[in-house]
């Protein structure tokens, strides 16, 4: 029999799996598989919803004898089944509901608390190839031991056969990631993948990439900055890091998935010959990574700090290319934005526009916006630039998460309950559009000046509230622009889990910071505005310096007693260019960059004029 620990004492039971796990491979057509060639098969997906990753018995939920399992003998031929299986025939793992049913909810030591309340696309990845525990997670207290973004079950009438069954709609059965099948939309659409009528245009669009393989980081990483929760160890502790605190250099060395995070079973309770069985499958189970790496760590912050200041996008194929330095005006590229640098003009060929080093040197962009504006009127400009673009609908300004959604346009106020919020897009009223433009400015007083477009996107490494996001998802949410959803789909986050000793060894058992997590469990809906979101549609355009300057300059000439006889008074707008000053080898950078004696980039002056009195 195994052993497991209900009501404050071993107990054992005899009918029981090792392990809940499944596990996806890559089959060929007309390949014979064996147990002995099921190993050697190229693995696409691994779930592991075992506190002990398999390793050793696992602690389950005995059958109830005052309730009989009701069995069918059914015919060889044509079998017709005519009982309904009992919901504890049911075993599986499932993406956690955002409202999880009373018995998973109300069940072991954190019942009564929200540690089973996840914004499953704003801190988990749905995608990923390894799905198994990490040692920072919000346990339950009870067996099956809830935890992660996908869930076993406690025997409940919510998910019995009968409830389980797929709902027709339209010809076609249809399921609910987010919960019962029965309260699922027709269609969930979350993910846009590149087109070749537009390519890639914008470093935002590098949100719907799949970056990670594991659970536990974001589903949009690129573009969007919240703070991990599992940096987080009470209150705005942790968020000066982009890795959580490890508890000793022996967990160090192991990425965190050391015994003590992990767990044990006492060794006489048969689920564990070893203190570090669990660890060590845990680790196995991802290739022995976090060995020597780091697996646990802000995603989001690392990938925009080495994409957004180190890259941009020039778009357009080769032949595209070479149409536009053709004739730049009948064939503009697709971000058409993009213009021919003057100054770099002679020696622009097809080649260097197509060079992945050159192309820069070649290209300025035409009409680039300062992200220190505090201007509102100026942003609000810009954040209305795609008001007739085509998507939006009368005055409102359309931010589409998938470029050719198949569902219609959703509000902020419309309906929470349809194919829209999930299959459509996103647009803002002109009123949105004004309070998004002030709790924009408000946040460039707050966090400016930002010195770098990473600087913008990413949240501050600072213990306060700048650390808890990036400053356009403040902006948006301070502007109360997803109202709607967040009181329909509300996460509480306003205070962390009390802690509790777990029977395994676990040292902490709550280790998912509970108020580092959005405010809504729809975050990342289509619905929902992200950061990521506005980025994608205004990133190529935004700039954190200004390369155009006005230089207004005045001279007078006096006589011998000191008094004026002339005045005179110029304007010069000149424009920082791509080439350096003082070259290296390469032409491309300056050869003393970052030396003394670096003057940096050729300034020129693109117009002058002498200015009346008047214009003073």
């Amino acid at each position: 029999p195994t052993y497991f620990y209900i009501n404050g004492k071993y107990d054992s039971i005899s009918n029981q799996g090792d392990d809940s796990r499944a596990v996806l491979k890559q089959v060929d057509a007309g390949t014979k598989v064996t147990f002995e060639s099921f190993d050697k098969l190229p693995q696409v997906c691994v779930l592991s919803g075992s506190l002990q990753y398999g390793a050793g018995r696992e602690p389950r939920i005995a059958w109830n004898a005052n309730d009989p399992m009701p069995m069918e003998l059914l015919a060889k031929q044509n079998p017709r089944p005519t009982v309904i299986p009992n919901v504890r025939t049911r075993e599986g793992v499932r993406l956690r509901w955002f409202d999880e049913h009373p018995s998973n909810r109300d069940s072991g030591s954190l019942a009564g608390t929200a540690y089973l309340e996840d914004a499953l696309l704003g801190n988990w990845n749905p995608r990923a190839s390894f799905i198994a525990r990490s040692p920072w997670e919000n346990i339950g207290g009870v067996a099956p031991w809830f935890f992660g973004a996908y869930t076993r079950d406690l025997y409940d009438q919510a998910v019995s056969w009968d409830d389980q069954v797929p709902v027709p709609r339209n010809g076609r059965y249809h399921g609910n990631p987010f919960g019962p099948p029965q309260e699922g939309e027709e269609s969930y659409v979350l993910f846009d993948v590149p087109r070749n009528e537009t390519g890639v245009v914008s470093l935002g669009q590098f949100q719907h990439v799949k970056l990670s393989e594991l659970v536990w980081q974001p589903s949009y990483a690129v573009g969007n900055s919240l703070a991990d929760p599992r940096l987080g160890t009470g209150g705005y502790k942790g968020l000066a890091r982009t890795s959580p605190v490890l508890a000793n250099a022996a967990s160090a060395k192991l990425g965190g998935f050391y015994q003590d995070e992990i767990g044990w079973a006492a060794e006489n309770m048969q689920r564990s010959a070893a203190k570090g069985d669990w660890a060590d499958t845990g680790r196995a189970i991802l290739g022995d990574l976090p060995s020597g790496d780091n697996v646990v760590y802000d995603l989001s912050f690392e990938a925009n700090r080495a994409l957004w200041d180190r890259y941009f996008l020039s778009s357009g194929t080769d032949e595209e290319k070479k149409n536009f330095l053709a004739d730049p005006t009948k064939h503009p590229l697709p971000n058409a934005r993009m213009c021919l640098a003057p100054s770099t003009l002679s020696s622009a060929s097809d080649a260097t526009l197509a060079d992945f080093h050159r192309s820069a040197y070649q290209l300025m962009v035409d009409g680039a916006f300062n992200v220190n504006s505090t201007r509102v009127e100026a942003w609000k400009a810009l954040l209305g630039s795609t008001r007739r673009s085509g998507f939006g609908t009368g005055a409102n300004v359309p931010f589409p998460r998938v470029l050719n959604p198949p569902g219609d346009a959703w509000k902020d106020g419309d309906p929470v309950f349809g194919d829209g919020v999930w299959d459509g897009y996103r647009e803002l009223t002109p009123d949105e559009i004004d309070r998004l433009a002030r709790a924009i400015v408000d946040q460039v007083k707050l966090r400016g000046p930002f010195l770098s477009l990473a600087d913008l996107v990413n949240r501050r490494l600072a213990e306060n509230e700048t650390g808890k996001m990036g400053a356009l998802q403040a902006a948006i949410e301070a502007a109360g622009l997803n109202a709607t959803l967040t009181a329909n789909y509300p996460l509480t986050n306003t205070s962390s889990l009390p802690d509790y000793s777990h029977p395994d060894n676990i040292a902490d058992a709550t280790r998912m910071e509970q108020t580092l997590k959005p405010a809504s469990k729809a975050w990342g809906a289509p619905s929902y505005l992200t950061q990521a979101d506005v980025l994608q549609v205004l990133g190529p355009a935004l700039s954190a310096r200004s390369d155009t300057f006005v230089i207004r300059a005045y001279g007078d000439a006096v006589d011998a007693s000191g008094n004026v006889q002339s005045r005179a008074w110029c304007e010069a707008v000149v424009q920082r260019t791509p080439q350096p000053l003082d070259p290296d080898d390469s032409g491309l950078n300056p050869k003393l960059a970052g030396s003394p004696g670096d003057f940096g980039r050729q300034f020129v002056i693109t117009s002058f004029r002498w200015l009346a009195p008047g214009e003073i």
